[in-house]
C-alpha cells in the first residue's frame, strides 16, 4: 500500500512539512523504476478506455500547447485520433474508479488532513500538453512510464485560489530562472506547491504519469463555514443599519459591534470543536463505501461468532461523547448518527479496530445482551454504512430481530 511517507521517502515526512510544504518544490528519485505500476499501467489505461464510459470535458480530456479543439470528441476512435495527432490524455479522478489508487488517495487525506484527487496523463515524445501555468493546489508527480521534462519556477502570487473562477489575481508569468530543471524516470517523485509555476515535455518515448492534487482548505473556507453555523443566531441575520442621506455612523458602529461579538467567539470551543469535525470527515475524495447484501437491510446480520466486521474505507469518522446526556455522536461527511446510551467500551473498540468479529464485539459490552442490544446497534452501523461484513459464502443462518 502506498502512502505519502513512502512518496517521500527516504525524507521523513516532518522533514517535508517543515521544509518544503506550500513552499518549496523537490523531487524524490525512486529506486525501483516498477513500483508505481501495481497503481496504474498501459493495460488499466487500456481497460478504462475500453470497459468504461467516460464523459468527455468531465472524466476524459485532451490538451496539446498552442491548438484548441474545434469539435468535442465522444468516443474512444476520435480520442486515439487525436493522440496520433499529439494531444495529452487525460483522466480525472481515477480514485473514484481503481482500488488501489483510491487506497493512496485516502491515505494522503489522512496523512495531511486536506483532500487529495488523482488524475492520469498520457504523453506523446517531444509533446506539450500545457504552456506554462500554475496550480491552486499541491501536486505531486508519479512517474509510471517513459520519462518527462519538469521546469518549475517561484510563484508570482502567494497561495492562490480557484484561478478558474477568477478569485486569484494574475500576476504575470515569474521573472526569474526556474529553481527546478529535471527529467523524471520511472518511479520519481515530484512535489510542486500550489502556485509555483510549471511545464513539461515528455522524452523520447511515451509518458504515462499520475498527478496526485491536494486541494487544502483555508481561512476563507473557515470563514464561510462560520457563516453557515451563525445563520441560526437572530443577531447575525438582523438587517444592517440604514444609511440615510450619506450618514454612515450608525452602519459603522454597528460592524464595529459585529467584529467585537466575533472576536467573542475566539473562546467558543464548542465552535472549534464542530469545525474540526467538519473539517475530518467532510473532505473525502470519494463516496461512502457501498456494502451489499448486508447494507441494504434485506440481509439479516449474521449471529455467528466468527463473523467479520470492518470499518469502511475512504470516509474518515470522527466520534464525540456526551457525558451529561449519555450520547455518542458519530460524525462521517454529511451525516450524523446519535446513539442513547451505547457501552463507551464498544463504541471505541469498534472505531479503535480496523476488523472485528462478531465475538469480540459481545465481549467489549459484556454488560449488554448479545442478541437485543449489540446486533441491533451493529446492524445500524452496518445499513449506514460506517462498518461492512465481510462476506464471500455463508451458510443461511437465523436472523436477529
Amino acid at each position: 500500500m502506498f502512502d505519502l511517507e513512502s512518496l517521500l521517502d527516504p525524507m521523513p515526512l516532518d522533514q517535508f512539512l517543515r521544509e518544503n510544504w506550500t513552499t518549496r518544490g523537490v523531487v524524490f528519485r525512486g529506486q525501483d523504476p516498477d513500483r508505481f505500476r501495481p497503481l496504474f499501467s498501459w493495460d488499466q489505461l487500456n481497460h478504462l478506455l475500453n470497459f468504461h464510459r467516460l464523459r468527455f470535458g468531465e472524466e476524459i480530456r485532451l490538451a496539446a500547447i498552442g491548438r484548441k479543439l474545434t469539435e468535442k470528441p465522444e468516443t474512444p476512435e476520435e480520442w486515439i485520433k487525436h493522440c496520433q495527432d499529439g494531444y495529452t490524455l487525460i483522466i480525472n479522478q481515477l480514485q473514484a474508479r481503481l482500488p488501489a489508487i483510491a487506497e493512496l488517495a485516502s491515505s494522503i487525506e489522512r496523512a495531511v488532513g486536506h483532500r487529495s484527487q488523482v488524475n492520469m496523463y498520457c504523453s506523446w515524445p517531444e509533446q506539450q500538453g500545457f504552456d506554462q501555468h500554475h496550480d491552486d493546489h499541491e501536486v505531486f508527480i508519479l512517474q509510471i512510464e517513459g520519462t518527462k521534462r519538469w521546469v518549475v519556477s517561484e510563484e508570482t502570487y502567494k497561495y492562490p485560489l480557484d484561478k478558474y473562477n477568477n478569485v486569484s489575481d494574475d500576476t504575470g508569468e515569474p521573472k526569474g530562472p526556474p529553481y527546478i530543471e529535471t527529467e523524471l524516470h520511472p518511479g520519481d517523485v515530484l512535489y510542486i506547491p500550489r502556485g509555483h509555476w510549471h511545464y513539461a515535455v515528455a522524452g523520447d518515448e511515451p509518458s504515462l504519469h499520475l498527478t496526485l492534487g491536494v486541494t487544502c482548505r483555508t481561512g476563507i473556507y473557515w470563514l464561510k463555514w462560520l457563516a453557515d453555523e451563525l445563520m441560526d443566531e437572530a443577531e447575525w441575520r438582523r438587517n444592517l443599519p440604514p444609511v440615510v442621506r450619506g450618514d454612515t455612523a450608525e452602519l459603522a458602529g454597528h460592524v464595529r459591534g459585529l467584529l467585537g461579538r466575533l472576536a467573542t467567539l475566539a473562546d467558543d470551543e464548542r465552535l472549534v470543536k464542530a469545525y474540526i469535525a467538519n473539517h475530518l470527515t467532510s473532505q473525502d475524495s470519494r463516496h461512502r463505501e457501498v456494502g451489499l447484501p448486508s447494507q441494504s437491510g434485506f440481509h439479516p446480520l449474521s449471529v455467528k461468532g466468527d463473523t467479520r466486521l470492518r470499518r469502511a474505507k475512504f470516509n474518515p469518522v470522527t466520534i464525540d461523547y456526551d457525558a451529561e446526556s449519555e450520547q455518542h455522536q458519530i460524525l462521517f461527511g454529511t451525516r450524523k448518527i446519535t446513539l442513547d446510551g451505547a457501552p463507551a467500551e464498544l463504541i471505541d473498540n469498534l472505531f479503535r479496530h480496523e476488523t472485528f468479529t462478531l465475538e469480540e464485539a459481545v465481549g467489549w459490552a459484556p454488560a449488554f445482551d448479545p442478541a437485543e442490544d449489540v446486533a441491533p446497534l451493529l446492524r445500524l452501523l452496518v445499513e449506514e454504512g460506517v462498518l461492512l461484513e465481510e462476506v464471500s459464502h455463508r451458510e443461511e443462518v437465523p436472523h436477529v430481530g
